[in-house]
């Protein structure tokens, strides 16, 4: 005896073959062969060849992506996946070009650092990249945005932070205090410089110090050669502006909303086109979770 749910899905994959097989009837030759590819294609996923990104309009495309950073950088995952996608599809002939909506307040180096060579890859694409920072590109944010060919970002956003921190608490006392000892084995002498369990000298403060001074001259040489127009000691300071006086510092090049940039795009006869990777292994929805992978 079929349950409940397994006569409403019944129901539904007979409901859903009649309407494809009306639309079908409807469409022309070559727009059915299109309705067939799209069939084919992983609900919820990227398709498999990047050129079906691709349409047949003339018009310019803009390729939007969208990058809400948290302090790993974990986004980087979905957004190494949209890039290709664009990279294979685009058209810089055309006149295509990339938009990045993002947000972020940094995190690691290492994140933020393969977040930001994944944009390198649009450009070295031949593409133009445009982002559009809504409320903040910080520190690693700031290292993703300065990749940018344009830089737009809203009246309220804040930019900057080129600096760099680290920072941990010290138990070794309190330790010390309850009689526990804390064994550490290391080999070369800096394996081990500043840690939670272990006293701290200054001659730890001093390496730490120096580890990161070295990552901040990095930062500085990176946004330093995507943003030449800088003046790169005055604002690798570790401070952050406001919109206004961001522009001042040719942090950004225009404030304006993500959205009144996107609606200039479109005015401008351009066709915009949302990327956005969904990995087909993760279910959409509770009914999702029922159905297989490729459904």
């Amino acid at each position: 005896v079929e349950s409940s749910l397994e006569k409403a899905m019944a129901a539904g994959f007979k409901n859903e073959v009649k309407y494809i097989t009306k639309v079908s009837k409807e469409l022309s030759e070559e727009d059915r062969a299109k309705f067939v590819q799209v069939l084919k294609t992983k609900k919820g996923s990227l398709p498999t060849s990047p050129k079906s990104l691709d349409s047949t309009t003339a018009k310019p495309h803009v390729f939007v992506l969208d990058f809400p950073g948290d302090v790993t950088a974990s986004q980087v995952e979905m957004m190494r996946e949209e890039v290709t996608a664009v990279v294979g599809s685009a058209n810089a002939t055309r006149g295509d070009e990339v938009v990045l909506i993002l947000n972020s307040g940094g995190g690691t180096v290492t994140g933020y650092g393969l977040a930001a060579a994944q944009l390198k890859r649009i450009k070295a694409a031949g593409l133009k990249l445009t982002v559009c920072v809504e409320q903040v590109a910080a520190s690693g944010g700031y290292m993703m945005a300065c990749v940018g060919d344009h830089i737009c970002a809203s009246p309220f956003a804040v930019l900057g932070s080129i600096g760099v921190i680290t920072e941990q608490p010290n138990v070794y006392e309190r330790l010390t205090k309850e009689g526990i000892v804390f064994n550490t084995v290391t080999a070369g002498k800096f394996k081990r410089t500043l840690t939670p369990t272990k006293k701290t000298t200054k001659e730890d403060v001093a390496k730490l110090k120096e580890d990161i001074e070295q990552i901040l001259v990095l930062f500085k040489e990176f946004v330093a050669s995507n943003r030449p127009q800088l003046d790169i000691e005055k604002v690798a300071t570790g401070e952050t502006w406001f919109g206004p006086d961001a522009l001042k510092r040719n942090l950004c090049d225009e404030l304006v909303t993500a959205d009144d940039k996107l609606l200039s795009f479109r005015e401008g006869g351009c066709e915009l086109i949302s990327v956005k990777y969904q990995d087909p292994k993760v279910p959409k929805g509770p009914l999702g979770a029922l159905l297989p992978a490729g459904a």
